[in-house]
């Protein structure tokens, strides 16, 4: 294995050490739980990437990017045609995220820092349909780029007064899709780092405060997964291009913590006990197509519905328990898209009380549905001064429910602090499996779902993925 050396204490060196890990360490030496874990988000990603393939949203972005890219190798989910290495990675990674379904990342105190698995995945999906690459080499790949991801991110966390100003939640994440992109091209740690420069100075602006929750619609790219996923894998084409890239683009008080808008940087977290302490364990599993700041509420809600069997036409009203801003910014009783529903409180509980099919939430029935416009027209939201405490001090979301039926009958949750999927209440084996089956089924039908579930299972014995793939209808 090749372990990072120790860069200086004000962060030069960074990306040299991160460079040599990303491109020599032994894949061998990833503990077993790692690359399970590793495997488990390909296994959500490529799900979720089916399911949102199927719509509208997702259909458009497609057409707009075949205007400018041509027909290539690499595989798009849903289609029997592929496009070059870069468009792929930006089609893929925007129909993994299209549905809100897709992974994430959480602190110690279960702070949300992002969505990597769209742009890990799709970069690295690119590559294994441009040459061979074995299911082992894949999820190599992919468990390197999630280490440097999360640590990049957790490192230049903003004081609470920056995020209020200025943060972008998943810029960042062109680093880790070129490094799983680069990783399986078969880049050296000097080739690495020239592709990591690239990746990092086509990163977009931080975006979050723009993301028009005044004005609606919210963007179609709300947390430009996609930009960030073809951001990587364009830094490494152009390095292979021979062309040059920024020099050192973590390194120093103009790093790239700096260029997207934090205040502090940690350089240590970066690089301290790299290779020895894995973060895989700190991503988390959505159960829910939604914003995840609003699955500890959404919890709540099921619970209650669970608990008491409540029927959606008993509900006479929700009330939601929040912090202040989530009640301001997710409170859409009539959402204009499939984005805007995502980040609404009532669409989203609304479609929980009617046990709609997850992966078709947004399917242009429920989006028009008169019985669900109706019961998120009876959702209204109230602050709490709990959750809001913990938003305000620790940006942790939480949340409770209160419903009351028409015969007056009253129920209420708890606050809901940890959101299921996270490191205190991870998603069993079983429910990632039929939420996997559940997605895929939309592109694939049940058979062949069932058929990619299993192959998925066995990857790290598959000689030549791209080509499995392809046989089992993942594009």
């Amino acid at each position: 294995m090749t372990a990072p050396s120790s860069p200086d204490a004000d962060g030069s060196g960074l990306t040299a050490a991160i460079s040599r890990f990303a491109a020599g360490f032994d894949g061998a030496a990833i503990p077993a739980t790692i690359r399970a874990k590793a495997r488990t988000h390909i296994l959500d990603s490529i799900g979720c990437g089916l399911a949102g393939a199927s719509t509208e949203m997702q259909r458009r972005i497609l057409a707009a990017t075949r205007i400018e890219a041509r027909p290539g190798p690499c595989r798009v989910l849903g289609e029997s045609e592929g496009l070059g290495p870069v468009a792929a990675a930006f089609v893929n990674a925007a129909a993994m995220n299209a549905l809100d379904f897709d992974d994430g990342l959480d602190d110690e105190m279960g702070r949300g820092m992002g969505h990597p698995g769209a742009s890990i995945v799709a970069a690295a999906l690119s590559a294994c349909f441009e040459r061979t690459v074995t299911g082992a080499d894949f999820v190599t790949a992919v468990a390197l780029a999630y280490e440097v991801n999360n640590r990049l991110i957790r490192a230049m966390q903003p004081s609470i007064e920056r995020f209020r100003l200025v943060y972008g939640v998943c810029q960042h994440q062109a680093i880790g899709a070129a490094i799983a992109y680069g990783r399986l091209m078969d880049l050296d740690d000097a080739a690495m780092e020239n592709a990591l420069g690239f990746a990092g100075t086509f990163a977009n602006v931080p975006s979050l405060r723009k993301y028009n929750w005044e004005r609606r619609p919210l963007v179609t790219f709300k947390d430009f997964l996609a930009p960030a996923a073809e951001a990587g894998v364009r830094g490494v084409s152009l390095h292979r291009a021979g062309l040059v890239g920024a020099k050192a683009i973590l390194d120093g008080p103009s790093g790239l913590w700096r260029m997207l808008g934090s205040d502090r940087f940690e350089p240590e977290r970066l690089t301290e006990g790299l290779g020895q302490n894995w973060t895989l364990g700190f991503n988390t599993l959505k159960p829910y197509p939604a914003c995840r700041w609003m699955h500890t509420t959404l919890d709540a809600f099921e619970t209650l519905l669970a608990e008491h069997t409540i029927p959606a036409d008993a509900i006479e009203a929700i009330t939601v328990h929040t912090d202040a801003a989530l009640r301001r910014d997710f409170m859409d009783g009539s959402p204009l898209s499939i984005n805007d529903a995502q980040f609404s409180f009532p669409y989203t509980l609304a479609a929980l009380a009617l046990r709609l099919d997850r992966s078709r939430w947004y399917d242009a029935g429920p989006m028009t549905s008169p019985v669900l416009r109706a019961l998120a027209g009876r959702v209204s939201g109230v602050v709490d001064a709990e959750a809001s405490e913990l938003m305000n001090g620790q940006r942790r979301p939480a949340g409770r429910v209160d419903i009351r039926l028409k015969d007056g009958t009253a129920y209420g949750s708890p606050l809901v602090v940890d959101a299921p999927g996270g490191v205190r209440r991870p998603l069993p084996d079983s429910v990632v499996a039929e939420k996997f089956l559940g997605n895929a089924r939309v592109a694939l039908g049940a058979e062949s779902a069932a058929d990619l579930l299993g192959l998925i299972a066995r990857i790290e014995t598959v000689p030549d993925l791209g080509a499995a793939l392809s046989r089992h209808g993942c594009g």
